[in-house]
């Protein structure tokens, strides 16, 4: 009995070490893959930041004014990506993204490539601690980008004024992207101005979100607005 005893002392000890060393090498594997997938985004943002300032340094030398505002508008695309890399190798979980701090950071983006002359007052407005996953967050990123930048192109052709972009939880899982402008208006019906492109852009990007961008009727100026699912 006492060397069964001892036996199966023995062999407990001996599982108990077995399963703590497991523990241990799942817990390196995953500090190693988490510290990977960290230099991955790292690289990442840093080479689609340069590929944005190849963008902007080749703006800057062209004469054609529609080929500098298509440079501009790709480099701030550009930017709308790299600042989902830039936040997920910053974050402590990179499977989402705190969307307060990258909305600031994208419009900042969107201000200096194409609002040069400081002409127009960017309001920010999102839920507290409101995160969606990653590949959502690039989605949403794009989008605003289009929406911003077609307030920016067109709202006000006499010059500068309020953009306001706000993000909201309207319920379950459900949030809603609001960009409005007080400018001249545009409901969304009718001939789009310039090539077309970012109207494109928003509308296929907005399916990938199973949802569409719709504008609302607004006393004055546009009000553009997106609804989609943001937790699944």
């Amino acid at each position: 009995m006492l060397h069964e005893a001892a036996n199966a002392a023995i062999k407990q000890t001996k599982l108990k070490r077995d399963k703590e060393e497991a523990q241990r090498l799942v817990q390196e594997g995953k500090e190693r893959a988490e510290l990977l997938l960290a230099e991955m985004n790292h690289r990442i943002a840093n080479s689609l930041a340069l590929v944005a300032s190849l963008a902007r340094m080749q703006a800057s030398t062209v004469q054609d004014r529609g080929a500098q505002t298509a440079l501009q508008e790709m480099q701030v695309r550009i930017s709308a990506i790299a600042g989902v890399h830039r936040k997920l190798y910053t974050s402590s979980d990179v499977r989402f993204v705190e969307l307060g701090s990258y909305m600031h950071g994208l419009i900042g983006e969107i201000s200096t490539a194409v609002d040069l002359n400081g002409r127009y007052h960017f309001r920010i407005n999102v839920d507290d601690d409101l995160k969606i996953s990653t590949d959502k967050a690039v989605s949403l990123g794009v989008i605003v980008t289009e929406l911003v930048t077609n307030a920016v192109k067109y709202a006000y052709p006499d010059g500068g004024g309020e953009i306001n972009i706000s993000i909201r939880s309207c319920g379950g899982d459900r949030c809603r992207l609001h960009v409005e402008d007080q400018g001249v208006g545009w409901t969304g019906e009718g001939a789009v101005q310039g090539t077309g492109l970012g109207t494109k852009i928003t509308r296929a990007v907005a399916c990938s979100l199973q949802a569409s961008v719709i504008y609302e009727p607004a006393e004055r100026g546009t009000r553009a607005v997106l609804e989609f699912n943001c937790k699944s």
